[in-house]
């Protein structure tokens, strides 16, 4: 992404997010399915997770950040052919 694309994206955020790299995991189908998920970066409102296809996941389900042992309800904002943007 380009820096001014960069600054753009951040510009529309209501909420500054911080940089991570920590472990998540996404449970849609009543926790039937299991992705593995990286926490790109994080506000108390919302989050980018990177992950191998965004395509599969509803627009609703539930995050664990596996270090923290947190998990949240989740609603997709915006997807990306290996991330998704998601408020909670």
């Amino acid at each position: 992404m380009l820096q001014h694309e960069q600054n753009a994206e951040q510009e529309r955020r209501d909420h500054l997010r911080a940089k991570s790299f920590k472990h998540a995991k996404i449970y849609i189908n009543d926790d039937k399915s299991i992705y593995d998920a990286v926490l790109k970066n994080v506000s108390a409102y919302g989050a980018a997770l990177s992950l191998g296809m965004t395509q599969r996941l509803p627009e609703s389900f539930r995050l664990l950040i596996v270090s923290d042992d947190v998990t949240v309800p989740c609603h997709v904002e915006w997807r990306r052919a290996d991330m998704v943007g998601v408020s909670f």
